[in-house]
């Protein structure tokens, strides 16, 4: 299903890019994009070692906002889990679950130079915000407690960052981009008990004190994203 909906879409931009370069119509401001790199990867079976084997965007979804000194951007992308977990011992009446989410956004500002007809490569600093969330009642059981878990996470960073682009039709483009992102991240932790029976006494909860950190990464240039201009 998943394959079906990035072809449909993939289809519908490049079906609307050649409408639109044939009525050649004023020129638009805002461009909304996709990632493709799992479209690439598994339709164009690129065998590059810097694909994994699963490939899970953090960004799904772009925008920009054109003017004539740069651009504005702007991305999101998140992810959402909840699952039952069976008892592991009969006679056990607690309802375990494990569920999991997460929110990635980026803002920012790029500048860009024409490098000929179609390319371009373009250049800017993203401000970036990311929450993660996860909570599991039973990732193991012990001494007649389910051994639960809970952790928050808040991430913020600056990402300088280069990027090119490659201009397919007049408003439809391919483009890709590496960054360096300087972050402050803080973690809470907390580990609860949860008795399988009856007869075994509460147990408090331990909770970790808030660790901050600060910390540094690359991203490299292998997220391939598909953009129309409307």
């Amino acid at each position: 299903m998943k394959k079906i909906f990035l072809t449909l879409t993939l289809a519908g931009l490049l079906l609307s890019g050649f409408a639109q370069d044939s009525l050649r119509t004023k020129p638009r401001n805002n461009e909304f994009g996709i990632d493709a790199t799992g479209f690439i990867k598994q339709f164009i079976s690129l065998s590059i070692s810097e694909y994994p084997q699963y490939y899970s965007p953090t960004y799904y979804l772009t925008y920009r906002r054109h003017f004539k000194p740069g651009n504005i951007r702007f991305a999101i992308g998140g992810n959402y889990s909840s699952r039952d977990l069976s008892p592991a011992f009969a006679g056990d009446t607690n309802k375990y679950r494990a569920k999991s989410s997460g929110l990635d956004t980026r803002v920012g500002w790029e500048f860009y130079n024409n490098l000929g007809k179609r390319w371009q490569v373009y250049y800017g600093i993203d401000f970036t915000v990311s929450y993660s969330y996860s909570k599991n009642d039973a990732p193991y059981w012990n001494g007649g407690y389910a051994n639960g878990s809970e952790s928050r996470i808040q991430t913020y960073g600056l990402s300088p960052l280069l990027g090119f682009k490659f201009k397919i039709l007049k408003r439809l483009s391919i483009s890709t981009e590496a960054s360096f992102i300087i972050y402050m991240q803080q973690t809470e932790n907390r580990r609860y008990y949860i008795p399988v029976a009856s007869g075994y006494p509460p147990i408090p909860d331990q909770v970790s004190p808030l660790t901050k950190n600060l910390s540094t990464s690359f991203t490299q240039p292998v997220s391939v994203f598909i953009a129309f201009d409307f």
